[in-house]
């Protein structure tokens, strides 16, 4: 049989304070009246302070051991002035990666669509389906572009040809081949037609495609791919019954007029 322990007269146990928790919101004379409330608490239990009794309260004061209404009131205020700056703060300073653009918010403007004209064309060493081009787009040098329309155009028909550059895309190998941009074509659904998407004639090299009503910048090419914004946009981006380039119905525009689908081709996907 284990003895009970016995305590000597005399000596009681000093009573352990609990563990108060707090939010970093608090008053000071409410974290006081905390500590007070969890002092006499801990004296209760060890046996300081007889049941039915209360122990005293520390008074900021100097009368009365719980918060006035005034002091209630000017913790309330101190603590909504304090959320109010906080939320001020945050709006002033977004944390990275608040300039992400809402899906709801985006618009063709986001992409960089330019007239361009390829100088030089040739075929894929082993891609079978891949064209290799030289696209002059008012730049320095030349864009080279890989595009797969050896099954649609024959080489001939590749040179000299003036067409639509989506630019702001991450360069990338396609079979070996450093890419950088985008020739814009139309296409029926099962994409066995497919065509150029050209500038009118007289439109400069260079030059921006806009859409009617969407004036914005378009976006970094590092955005455009991170947040898939070319997968969002593209599906509005058609030939309506006339074979001319809209975007959710909106006209394109450039300096000499809008631009088409190269033989008409109606109600066609762009891309």
């Amino acid at each position: 049989k284990v003895p009970t322990a016995v305590v000597p007269k005399g000596l009681n146990p000093k009573p352990r304070p609990l563990p108060l928790f707090f939010y970093g919101e608090e008053d000071e004379s409410v974290v006081a009246a905390a500590a007070a409330a969890a002092a006499t608490s801990a004296a209760t239990k060890a046996g300081g302070v007889k049941p039915g009794k209360a122990a005293a309260a520390p008074s900021s004061a100097g009368g009365g051991g719980g918060l006035t209404d005034e002091q209630k009131k000017a913790a309330a205020e101190k603590k909504a002035a304090k959320n109010a700056a906080k939320a001020a703060k945050k709006k002033d300073n977004p944390p990275k990666g608040g300039d992400a653009t809402p899906a709801g918010d985006l618009n063709i403007s986001a992409l960089d669509i330019r007239v361009g004209k390829i100088i030089k064309a040739w075929e894929h060493e082993t891609a079978d389906k891949l064209y290799c081009e030289e696209i002059d787009i008012g730049e320095e040098k030349p864009r080279q572009i890989a595009s797969g329309l050896r099954p649609f155009y024959k080489l001939e028909e590749m040179q000299n040809r003036d067409v639509l550059v989506l630019c702001n895309l991450k360069p990338m190998n396609l079979v070996g081949f450093p890419s950088h941009g985008m020739v814009l074509c139309a296409s029926n659904a099962d994409h066995t037609a497919v065509e150029f998407a050209v500038p009118p004639e007289g439109a400069k090299i260079g030059e921006r495609v806009t859409f009617e009503g969407f004036d914005g910048e378009p976006e970094a090419q590092n955005k455009v791919a991170k947040k898939k914004i070319f997968q969002t946009l593209a599906p509005d981006l058609k030939t309506d019954e006339n074979g001319m380039v809209n975007w959710k119905g909106a006209k394109s525009v450039t300096s000499a007029g809008q631009c088409k689908a190269v033989n008409g081709m109606a109600n066609a996907q762009v891309a």
